[in-house]
C-alpha cells in the first residue's frame, strides 16, 4: 500500500486508542476526586525533592512563602566574663537577669534575620587581684544577626512548605553584631558616707586596717549602692576613656514550634566585646589593678518565646499531604488559560482555540468520533470505522485506487543507490540511522529484533493493556505511543 495510506491508517487506529486511553484516564481521576474531602490537597512527593512546579510557578511560590516579620519577648541570666567575675561564674544558667525584645523574618527556608535588644546588668566582684575589687552597670544592647537553620542537611527543601511546618525542633546558629553603652560603678562607700575598709580578718571597717585602729573603727556592712562613678577616680590614669562597646557575638538556639504561630526558643549567645574598661580593669593598669589582655566578655542563656502575627496563612504539612489554603486553591480551581470555561486543574485539552464547542473535559467536539475535531472535521459525520484523510473526509475508492499507484516509487532494492548515507556496510544495518534508540523498557515489544517499533508491535502491545495482561501502565502505554511517533 503507499506510504500516505499508511500513514493515514496509523493516524486514525492511533487517534482511536488514544481517545480511549483519555476517557480512562479522565475516569480515574473523578474517581481519584470524589475520594477526597471539600478540602483539595495535593498528593505527597513521591521522588523526594518536593518540587510542585506542575501546579507553581516561581512567582506564586514566591507570593505563598511571603514571609513577615515575627515579634518575640523573652528573659535569661547573664555572666560577665572579665577581669573582674561574678559569684557565679563557674554556672552559665545563674547570675543576673535580663529581658530581651527581638523582631526577626526568615529570608527563606534556611536563613533569617534578626534583630535582638537586651535590658541587663553586668556585675562582678572579686579578691583575685588581691583587694576587693566590685562593679556594676546597666547596659542595653542592639544585635543584628543572620541565622542558619541548618534544614538542607536536617530534611530535603520543599520549595512550596514553610519549614517551620515540617519540623517541631529547629537548631540554629547565628553571628552578628552589636553595640551597647555602659557607665560602671562601684560599691565603696557605706550609707553613712564611710569608705569601704576591708581587713584581714574578713570584717570590713571605716578606717583602714592597723593595731591603732582596732579598737577605734566601726564594723561596716555593705549596702550594695554602686555609687561610685569609677571612670571619674580615673585609677589608672586612662582619662575619660569611651563607654561605647562592639562586640561580635555567636548564637546556638533551638526553636520549638507550639503551633503554627508561637514559637519557643531556648538559646545562649557568646559576645565578644571590643573593650577592656568595662568592670574598670584593663591591661593598662599597674600593680594590683593590672588586668588580663583582651576584652571584657559575657553570656547570655535566655528562653523566647515568638508570635508570627502578621503572615497570611500558609500551606499546612500534614500526613504527606500538602493542605492548600482556601485562596490556593481558588486559584487553582479558576485559573483558565485557554479561556474556555474549563478550568486548566480539570481541562484535558489545553489551548483549545477561542470560539470552538468543547465536551465537559475541555476539549473540542467529535461528532463521528475519527479523531478530527469538528472545527477541522470537512465531513462532520463521517461513517463508523471509516478511513479518512487528513481533513477527516472518508477515502472514496478511486481515492484508494490512487494511492495504491506506485509508479513514482524508488525500487527497495536501488535505496541506497539514491540514498547511500541510509545505508551501511553491513546490510542487517541498513536504516539504522533512521531510528531512535528503543528505551530499555520496550525492548521486549521489538520480537523480530530489527531495532524499531512497528506498528503491529504498538498495536499487540496496546491489546494486552486492554485485556490486563500488561505489566505497562497508562503513562507507559503513551510513553509508547510517542516513542512510536518519534521513530
Amino acid at each position: 500500500m503507499h506510504s500516505k495510506v499508511f500513514s493515514i491508517f496509523i493516524g486514525y487506529r492511533f487517534s482511536m486508542r488514544r481517545y480511549l486511553l483519555s476517557i480512562l484516564l479522565f475516569g480515574l481521576s473523578l474517581l481519584s476526586y470524589s475520594q477526597t474531602d471539600s478540602t483539595f490537597a495535593i498528593p505527597p512527593d513521591t521522588t523526594g525533592g518536593g518540587d510542585f512546579s506542575y501546579f507553581y510557578t516561581e512567582e506564586e511560590r514566591a507570593k505563598y512563602l511571603n514571609y513577615k516579620p515575627i515579634i518575640g519577648i523573652g528573659t535569661g541570666v547573664v555572666k560577665f566574663h572579665g577581669d573582674i567575675t561574678d559569684s557565679y561564674n563557674s554556672n552559665p544558667y545563674m547570675g543576673n537577669n535580663g529581658i530581651n525584645l527581638s523582631i526577626s523574618r526568615d529570608l527563606n527556608n534556611y536563613f533569617s534575620v534578626h534583630f535582638n535588644a537586651i535590658y541587663a546588668n553586668l556585675m562582678g566582684q572579686t579578691q583575685s587581684l588581691g583587694e576587693p575589687l566590685n562593679f556594676k552597670t546597666d547596659i542595653l544592647n542592639g544585635t543584628l544577626f543572620l541565622s542558619y537553620n541548618f534544614y538542607h542537611i536536617l530534611r530535603k527543601p520543599d520549595l512550596l512548605i514553610s519549614y517551620r511546618r515540617q519540623r517541631k525542633l529547629i537548631p540554629n546558629i547565628a553571628l552578628g553584631l552589636s553595640a551597647f553603652n555602659f557607665a560602671s560603678k562601684g560599691d565603696l562607700y557605706a550609707a553613712n558616707g564611710s569608705k569601704y575598709h576591708y581587713w584581714s580578718d574578713g570584717t570590713i571597717r571605716n578606717q583602714s586596717e592597723s593595731p591603732q585602729n582596732e579598737l577605734s573603727s566601726v564594723l561596716l556592712q555593705r549596702d550594695y549602692n554602686y555609687e561610685t562613678d569609677l571612670r571619674e577616680l580615673n585609677l589608672d590614669s586612662l582619662g575619660k576613656y569611651t563607654k561605647a562597646a562592639f562586640a561580635v557575638p555567636i548564637d546556638f538556639s533551638v526553636d520549638y514550634n507550639l503551633h503554627e504561630r508561637v514559637i519557643l526558643k531556648f538559646g545562649t549567645t557568646y559576645y565578644w566585646v571590643f573593650n577592656d574598661n568595662v568592670d574598670n580593669i584593663s591591661s593598662a593598669g599597674e600593680g594590683t589593678r593590672k588586668g588580663k589582655t583582651g576584652g571584657d566578655n559575657y553570656l547570655y542563656t535566655y528562653v523566647t518565646i515568638k508570635f508570627d502575627l502578621f503572615s497570611d496563612e500558609k500551606e499546612v504539612f500534614e500526613d504527606g499531604t500538602v493542605m492548600l489554603t482556601e485562596d490556593m486553591i481558588n486559584a487553582l480551581m479558576t485559573e483558565d488559560e485557554d479561556n474556555d470555561g474549563v478550568s486548566d486543574v480539570w481541562d484535558q485539552c489545553l489551548g483549545t482555540p477561542t470560539g470552538v464547542t468543547i465536551d465537559p473535559n475541555g476539549c473540542p467536539l467529535d461528532d463521528d468520533i475519527d479523531g478530527f475535531a469538528n472545527f477541522q472535521d470537512k465531513e462532520l459525520l463521517t461513517e463508523k470505522d471509516s478511513i479518512t484523510n487528513l481533513e477527516g473526509v472518508k477515502l472514496t475508492e478511486a481515492e484508494w485506487i490512487s494511492y495504491s499507484d506506485t509508479t513514482d516509487a524508488i525500487p527497495f532494492e536501488l535505496i541506497c543507490d539514491y540514498y547511500p548515507s541510509m545505508c551501511y556496510d553491513n546490510p542487517r544495518d541498513r536504516y539504522r540511522n533512521l531510528f531512535v534508540e528503543i528505551p530499555e523498557k520496550f525492548a521486549k515489544l521489538d520480537t523480530d529484533a530489527d531495532g524499531y517499533i512497528s506498528i503491529e508491535e504498538v498495536s499487540r502491545a496496546i491489546d494486552e493493556f486492554f485485556n490486563m495482561t500488561s505489566s505497562y501502565t497508562i503513562d507507559d502505554v503513551y510513553a509508547l505511543t510517542e516513542f512510536f511517533f518519534s521513530q
